[in-house]
């Protein structure tokens, strides 16, 4: 009796929410899985025994970023199921090179693929004009998502120009509406209140964004997601055209993965020319009155007040000297646990009045949470050669301390051992891993023979069905601390390859350091230092644990795991 799996995929989270209102979809999840369940109806020796419902873009993702496929392919490979039934070709994949390889790795586990839409076509690749016209339907579905995509975004443009909004979550100050008819969003009110708050303190009271942030975080006001206001989320609010009845699209772009997108260039946020809002017959925005929250007056001057800030702080950025920041990446503040940032600031005035520049180190509390220095008790900022200072001159007398020959030799048997170990624990979950899969192999042995004659067993389908999932349950997570294991054994590894460079080149390794530039400094420093924590009064040096170990071994009285230096 063929075991069957089955694999829908809806294009979007929302489509799979809102099935019963999109029936007349002939690609929405319930049509699929009527179309499917009729189709194996007319095979009655045939059992489902798995369904899979996949929501996410098989365009914009590849296979290694889709979950639920990558679990197909696990249990195609585990023996799980014997047919693949997908409503179209296209749920596997739309990418012309990534389709034929999954439906390859799919057949060489023994499992057939059949697209039920298509006539219940069998997407064999058993021989070359197979494997050609599989690689021909890729390149087909690809080149059909590229034309959607492309219709997509002039759809939207023409929706933006009309004052629709563009979809995504709702920007602060509004919410999705309930009503079938009219616009899709609707002004929060609460959300807008803060809104104008905002806008009032920045244009009548002339106040900042950290300032208006720290305002806000003391009256007790929290931001959608319950967190502390900054400097950067209020200036993103304020400078959103939304507020002004504008529905923008084009403000972001694609980022680094398939679900991000990055706000352009600084210079278009709030350039009204360089998005796509709605306008009149003569070019001029129109503002969208269900949208405004601000007029569009108000938003403009506001924006304006913003532009001139923002270029006098550039102006400053501009003059200002090339960070030499050393230690930044390493430094965190003892009294909150957050980084600090390289900065600039003003001195306090010579004997004749006058300021200069020079670098500091700040708390990000500080620097980017209004009010940050109510919730941090450590300083703000650090004058950065002070502190740069008092660390090399502690790192320079804690490296005099180490003996190369020794830490080479130690750091080689240390590897060794945890080698040796590493491959004992490999060697016990693989051989539980094996067993493990003979049991799941018998259980569901047994469950198969139970769908053939079920008078014939002497279990219950529920039991039989609970014994292979905590079969399987058991081997994925052996799998998962197999994998988790070999990623500590190649952490492990870096970490040692890095302290055996060190070792190797300790006698040189101080020269070689004063003489570096800042960013090689930096990873040389990356070998041996962990983190560097400050407090108001001293500084706290935490090595790696290796050299740590090492230098407690090798002296008559053993060092603290930190080394600590006065400011």
């Amino acid at each position: 009796m063929p075991s069957v799996a089955v694999l829908y995929r809806v294009s979007t989270k929302k489509q799979a929410r809102k099935q019963r209102r999109l029936l007349e979809n002939d690609e929405s999840l319930p049509v699929q899985a009527a179309v499917i369940k009729e189709f194996v109806a007319r095979h009655p020796d045939w059992t489902v025994v798995k369904e899979y419902v996949e929501e996410i873009s098989a365009f914009k993702f590849s296979k290694d970023d889709r979950d639920i496929i990558q679990q197909v392919i696990r249990d195609a490979m585990n023996g799980v199921f014997d047919i693949l039934l997908v409503f179209k070709s296209d749920r596997l994949s739309r990418r012309a090179f990534e389709y034929p390889m999954i439906l390859w790795t799919l057949q060489q586990s023994g499992v057939t693929v059949i697209s039920v839409a298509d006539g219940g076509k069998v997407l064999n690749m058993k021989d070359q004009p197979e494997k050609l016209m599989r690689f021909v339907e890729g390149w087909q579905s690809e080149t059909e998502s590229i034309n959607t995509s492309i219709r997509v975004k002039e759809a939207m443009q023409k929706l933006a120009e009309k004052g629709v909004w563009s979809g995504g979550r709702p920007p602060y100050g509004f919410r999705l509406s309930e009503r079938r008819t009219g616009p899709a969003l609707e002004i929060h009110e609460p959300e807008a209140a803060v809104i104008k708050e905002m806008v009032r303190l920045y244009l009548e009271e002339g106040f900042g964004s950290k300032r208006i942030a720290a305002v806000l975080n003391e009256k007790g006001v929290r931001t959608r997601e319950g967190r502390l206001w900054t400097d950067t989320r209020v200036r993103q609010i304020l400078q959103n055209p939304i507020i002004a009845g504008l529905p923008a699209y084009g403000r972001t772009r694609p980022g680094n993965t398939p679900k991000s997108r990055v706000r352009k260039a600084k210079g278009c946020w709030t350039d009204l020319s360089s998005y796509t809002i709605p306008r009149d017959e003569n070019g001029n925005p129109r503002p969208v009155p269900e949208y405004q929250i601000i007029p569009l007056e108000t938003w403009l001057r506001l924006v304006e007040k913003m532009k001139q800030m923002n270029s006098g702080g550039a102006a400053v950025r501009a003059g200002a000297a090339p960070s030499t920041a050393l230690l930044t990446g390493f430094l965190v503040c003892g009294h909150c646990g957050r980084t600090f940032k390289s900065s600039s600031g003003l001195c306090r005035p010579d004997r004749n009045g006058v300021r200069k520049r020079r670098r500091v180190y700040k708390c990000v509390t500080h620097d980017q949470i209004g009010g940050g220095n109510k919730i941090c008790s450590g300083q703000g900022s650090y004058v950065q050669h002070k502190i740069d200072n008092v660390f090399l001159k502690e790192l320079e007398t804690f490296l005099k301390r180490v003996d190369p020959e020794d830490l080479l030799r130690y750091v080689e048997i240390k590897e060794s051992r945890a080698a040796v170990e590493a491959s004992m624990l490999r060697k016990t979950l693989e051989a539980e891993a094996r067993k493990t899969r003979k049991v799941l192999d018998a259980w569901t042995k047994r469950l198969e023979d139970y769908f053939a004659a079920p008078e014939n067993s002497l279990y219950s389908e529920d039991y039989l069905a609970a014994r292979v999932k905590e079969a399987r349950d058991k081997l994925n997570r052996l799998e998962a601390e197999l994998l988790s294991l070999n990623q500590q054994v190649a952490a492990h590894a870096r970490r040692r390859t890095d302290l055996a460079a060190f070792a190797r080149r300790a006698a040189e390794w101080w020269d070689v350091f004063l003489e570096a530039p800042v960013e090689v400094k930096k990873r040389m420093l990356s070998q041996i230092i962990e983190k560097v924590v400050v407090y108001r009064d001293r500084i706290e040096i935490h090595y790696c644990i290796d050299l740590r170990e090492f230098i407690a071994r090798t002296e008559e009285k053993p060092i603290r795991f930190k080394v600590q230096a006065a400011l």
